[in-house]
């Protein structure tokens, strides 16, 4: 309900991919040395390796950087970061152009589609299906959002359906909208909340969940709530922090504690989102 200011209950909540509520923190270094331990791993390894067949080493860290970014937008940033850039005018003598990146990307594909129905990596992060049926017992919708390609989400999400019992009521990527850090995705899942219950839904009842400053950002950019996750994703707590999200939380096994008890009581007073971080845990 309205007065002059929304003080309804949260009607739907869009959570990231990787990072977020699958692919989470662990050793791994017995499959790759280099592993830093921190999740969103899927998408790091076929960067990393993609790279190394053209001759260029990037450690992870670097290889995080651009993190939350449509795949191809990751890319073009990697190549462009100093480190990157110095080590290809080294090797070949000039700086990367149009072709190489089109080289670079097409290697980079059919690994990313590999690695991220990997079942080392492909699992829910441990509390995420736990907040997923919390959320959606209060009514919640569960919007999924991702710089994903589209056949590559697609597969990611059947394959958590099939083995976890995980389904999102809307789903979204940045190849069919305008990635982060713009507020597309999120658009794309109130346009399709709206399709479902025919009821419009505002920007304060919606909250963005992410393990990236980039999610933050488009959280922010949206006029949604945002909760940045800094222990089980790609991002620091620091890196997060950054962004001006309004919680940060170790994982997203914590989000219904936010939503219920942080969120829902400020919408009650009339409290928007976007007032800077709010609390931490």
């Amino acid at each position: 309900m309205y007065n002059r200011r929304y003080t309804g209950k949260i009607e739907l909540a869009v959570l990231d991919t990787a990072g977020t509520f699958c692919d989470g923190p662990g050793d791994l270094r017995n499959r790759w040395a280099l592993d830093d331990l921190r999740g969103c791993k899927a998408p790091v390894v076929p960067f990393y390796e993609a790279l190394q067949q053209f001759g260029i080493e990037c450690d992870w860290a670097t290889i995080r950087k651009p993190m939350g970014n449509f795949k191809p937008t990751h890319l073009r940033m990697l190549l462009s970061l100093p480190e990157v850039s110095a080590q290809w005018e080294e090797k070949y003598g000039r700086p990367w152009n149009e072709d190489d990146f089109d080289n670079v990307l097409a290697a980079f594909r059919p690994l990313m589609s590999k690695y991220i129905v990997d079942e080392d990596l492909a699992k829910p992060i441990p509390g995420a299906v736990e907040c997923i049926d919390k959320l959606r017992e209060a009514g919640i919708l569960i919007g999924c959002d991702t710089g994903y390609y589209q056949e590559d989400s697609i597969a990611l999400n059947k394959m958590l359906e099939e083995k976890f019992g995980m389904k999102f009521d809307v789903v979204t990527n940045a190849e069919k909208v305008p990635g982060r850090p713009a507020p597309f995705m999120v658009y794309d899942c109130m346009l399709q909340a709206y399709e479902i219950t025919k009821k419009a839904i505002p920007c304060e009842a919606v909250v963005k969940i992410d393990d990236t400053a980039a999610g933050m950002k488009c959280g922010n950019n949206a006029g949604a709530w945002t909760i940045g996750l800094y222990a089980s994703g790609s991002n620091t707590y620091d890196e997060l922090a950054a962004s001006k999200p309004d919680f940060l939380v170790p994982h997203v096994g914590y989000v219904p504690e936010i939503i219920f008890g942080q969120i829902e009581p400020r919408l009650r007073r009339g409290e928007r989102p976007g007032q800077g971080i709010i609390e931490t845990i």
